[in-house]
């Protein structure tokens, strides 16, 4: 089974343990509670058939697979990749309890995936540099699960980490792999939450640049501690001020507003990090008269702005249309 809904995996528990529905929602609801929300009902639910000894899907062993070939709500699989980006460590404390997760970004020739650390001890080696950038890294007895379509592979207190293995290869990964993180062509008005997508339209709005203090190594937003700023992979650095864009971008279905970081609102203005972020008025008006009006392709990730209660685009890239491309993507 690969892939599961959350039905599917009630069904199955309940087969294989008897166990009512009732009592089986209210472990997975007190399971998400443990993990003070950072679950979903599918993961919690496939965590508890873990902890139950139901199987899911197929066991692999010992087998180090692919990440493409890593089945969705797999509950024992062995990989080897090699570390694209460290997202850093995120703590939480919520109704008194105090935890603390981890997100990176790995992949090999086959594509890249989302991985997600909650066991403390593999936390503590990254927090103090055991993992980095580049490393090659050998993991056992971690599990997948799907968040909004996409496989995501966790490690819990069974997962193991071997840092550059001896006699262990992978490619050299330049820049973000994005075989396993496909976009969707759309419009804008079939957005939905967690959907990765392409779009073709018009910028019809921009806004005044802002900026936000960051790695000058990684580009990640640093934290003030003290008289010093901390990232979490790069420890103590002088910080760089790297620029944020929002502007409104429409198709003729709707607009929706983009967020721009860094290398992407680089990309859309032409100019450099410095020139963006050191603007005036006069600027700004010269930035819209380059900017309004063009056809552009996005790509990027819907996300709700909980304040605004609206979907917004984190762009991801994006570069002016050409004709070829137009057509590719109307001839999908």
């Amino acid at each position: 089974m690969l892939g599961l809904s959350y039905e599917d995996i009630i069904e199955k528990i309940v087969k294989e343990t008897a166990m009512s529905r009732a009592v089986l929602e209210k472990k997975i609801e007190d399971k998400i509670k443990q993990l003070s929300d950072l679950i979903s009902r599918e993961g919690a639910a496939q965590i508890i058939a873990n902890q139950l000894g139901v199987k899911l899907v197929e066991s692999f062993g010992s087998k180090s697979l692919k990440l493409k070939e890593i089945p969705k709500g797999t509950s024992s699989v062995n990989f080897l990749a090699r570390v694209i980006q460290i997202y850093g460590v995120r703590e939480f404390n919520k109704e008194g309890r105090i935890g603390k997760v981890a997100n990176l970004l790995i992949g090999d020739e086959t594509g890249s995936l989302r991985m997600v650390i909650w066991d403390d001890k593999l936390i503590k080696e990254l927090e103090n540099g055991a993992i980095n950038e580049g490393d090659v890294i050998k993991v056992s007895n971690a599990y997948s699960r799907v968040n909004n379509n996409f496989n995501e592979l966790h490690l819990g207190s069974r997962a193991v980490i071997n840092i550059n293995p001896d006699g262990e290869k992978i490619p050299e990964i330049q820049g973000r792999v994005s075989v396993l993180e496909k976009f969707e062509s759309v419009k804008i008005s079939e957005l939905k939450e967690g959907m990765q997508v392409e779009l073709n339209g018009t910028v019809v709005q921009l806004f005044e640049p802002r900026h936000y203090l960051a790695c000058p190594h990684c580009n990640k937003k640093v934290f003030q501690q003290g008289l010093e700023y901390k990232c979490n992979t790069h420890d103590v650095v002088e910080p760089k001020k790297s620029p944020i864009v929002n502007m409104f971008f429409d198709d003729g279905s709707g607009n929706v507003r983009v967020v721009l970081f860094a290398n992407q609102a680089m990309q859309l203005l032409n100019k450099t990090s410095e020139e963006i972020v050191n603007t005036n008025n006069e600027k700004i008006e010269l930035f819209k008269k380059d900017v309004l009006g063009k056809q552009m392709l996005i790509s990027g990730r819907v996300i709700r702005n909980q304040m605004m209660d609206r979907l917004e685009i984190i762009s991801s890239n994006v570069k002016e249309a050409n004709p070829v491309e137009l057509i590719q993507m109307y001839e999908k």
